[in-house]
């Protein structure tokens, strides 16, 4: 019947029903409709919109991370800039590279990123090669691979990438230097910036304290211990207290699956 009519679920149902009786009609109507190659390419499918799950917790500064490559205009060599944003702190670091390769992240990640910050636990990435396979695997990092056909997954560091352009541009426009001059002075403006969700700035989150723009004056020797105590003290309490307030707005796992696909299962892409 349906293979002649293309009937929906419902109208399929009520036909059946007028001449028979069966228990699980509703289910087998719409088992069949589901089969369906021909309704299932054209009928329009309303989605259930399930809640956007998250990454595990990051609970110190660089133990998640996201990297990803974003495109600038070429000056001499430099033709990419690679950036990386950590998930507790939004802290970034952005770097000049001439290639968007495994190499550069691999070669920053060793030479601006550990030595700095320490072993990263998770790497973020939309994409992955054997070489920088090989090294996480050495240094014991988690990378977790997402679809670049999916921007969302990596919502963070995407955003990064439009601020940066945005705050490169208007750099650019007052000093009138070129991008890579006015990258040092756009990442201090933006890790300097306070964020909306918790009124916090990455500067605070990572140090304890806020960004000095003047300077301060320091004690004598006599009263300098004491100074010290004091100053490391406050910085212990107040990174306790604002790396609390840095996990709130952070989007946790899901605890149930949202489809019943498995890997190597047949599925039709609407576009």
């Amino acid at each position: 019947l349906h293979e002649s009519t293309h009937w929906g679920t419902q109208a399929l149902v009520e036909h059946f029903l007028h001449s028979y009786r069966s228990m699980g009609i509703y289910t087998t109507a719409k088992q069949i409709m589901s089969q369906c190659i021909t309704c299932q390419k054209v009928n329009k499918k309303v989605m259930r919109m399930f809640p956007s799950g998250g990454q595990e917790l990051a609970l110190r500064p660089f133990q998640a991370i996201q990297v990803d490559f974003t495109e600038f205009p070429p000056i001499q060599r430099w033709k990419y800039l690679l950036v990386i944003v950590d998930h507790l702190t939004h802290w970034v670091e952005a770097f000049p590279v001439t290639q968007a390769t495994a190499n550069s992240v691999v070669k920053i990640l060793l030479e601006q990123i550990i030595p700095w910050f320490g072993v990263v636990g998770v790497i973020n990435l939309d994409f992955t090669y054997w070489v920088l396979q090989g090294v996480m695997d050495k240094l014991q990092i988690c990378w977790e691979y997402h679809t670049p056909w999916h921007p969302q997954s990596s919502g963070r560091v995407e955003r990064m990438n439009q601020t940066l352009k945005r705050q490169i541009t208007k750099l650019m426009i007052e000093t009138k230097l070129l991008w890579t001059k006015c990258l040092p002075l756009t990442l201090l403006r933006i890790i300097t910036a306070h964020r909306k969700d918790i009124g916090m700035s990455p500067y605070d989150l990572l140090f304890g304290l806020p960004f000095l723009d003047h300077q301060v004056d320091t004690p004598d020797w006599e009263k300098g211990d004491q100074y010290v105590n004091h100053y490391v003290q406050t910085i212990a309490n107040n990174l306790e207290q604002l790396r609390r307030q840095g996990l709130l707005p952070q989007t946790v796992q899901l605890d149930f699956k949202v489809h019943s696909l498995k890997a190597g299962d047949c599925v039709l892409i609407k576009t």
